[in-house]
């Protein structure tokens, strides 16, 4: 079984923040089993580079020349954070020929989640967020794009597709990186072809922060710690010097 470990960081801000941060915990975890680690520091798409398009690259992951060696390509935002005693992720289930991935509206419970959408006057359930982007989705699961386990003999075409479909529109869309979550998200869950992980293996720390649970133990019951929208980038050092007690 051969599997790559993958981030995506454009920009030399970005790249900088992210070696400094991230990038150990990554490529820690994936020489601890025995991954293969890329960063990939261009766009993938040579025709299509624009900013506001980078989130879609991930995409491409298992269209490049490279793709076909590995059984798995596991995306990993580059604002993750990884616990170095996190267990293997691609043999953590049977995955099928389904994309890996966790819902975020379960996040810290289903419950807990919609009262965060109600204080803070957000969409107010799963439904409504999918509307957002004008999708008609009637389900109770958002889909979050920071984590995906992909196969790139199932997931390639599959994966083109969405990208083909909806890339360009991201360069005008309102809802940014919503956008193309929302895409992802709509697609896998139209087309059956998600299967839903643990919260631990994209565990979304400002959800958590709500109910003022403590990063350290928070990062002691999870995998991999996901500091979406750069939120306290400043206290990644804490876990950092958690990670090999």
């Amino acid at each position: 079984m051969k599997v790559c470990l993958v981030s995506i960081v454009i920009g030399e801000k970005y790249l900088d923040e992210y070696n400094k941060l991230f990038r150990d915990s990554q490529e820690n975890y994936a020489k601890k089993n025995e991954y293969d680690f890329k960063v990939i520091t261009d766009y993938l798409d040579k025709n299509f580079r624009f900013p506001q398009a980078i989130t879609f690259h991930k995409l491409l992951l298992c269209s490049q020349d490279w793709s076909n060696e590995y059984d798995f390509i596991i995306y990993v935002d580059a604002d993750i954070f990884i616990n170095i005693n996190s267990p293997p992720i691609h043999s953590y289930i049977d995955y099928g020929d389904k994309v890996g991935v966790i819902d975020e509206y379960s996040q810290p419970s289903k419950s807990e989640r919609l009262l965060i959408q109600q204080k803070m006057r957000w969409e107010k359930n799963a439904t409504e967020y999918y509307k957002l982007c004008n999708f008609n989705l009637k389900t109770d699961m958002v889909l979050n794009s920071g984590l995906l386990v992909f196969q790139p003999k199932f997931h390639k075409d599959f994966l083109e597709n969405i990208y083909n479909k909806y890339v360009k529109i991201s360069l005008v869309h309102k809802r940014k990186y919503h956008w193309e979550q929302s895409c992802i998200g709509y697609e896998l869950q139209i087309n059956n072809k998600y299967i839903i992980l643990d919260n631990k293996y994209n565990t979304i720390w400002p959800l958590y922060k709500f109910y003022k649970k403590r990063l350290e133990d928070l990062f002691k019951d999870s995998y991999f710690i996901h500091f979406a929208g750069h939120i306290d980038f400043n206290r990644v050092n804490e876990i950092e010097k958690l990670n090999y007690q």
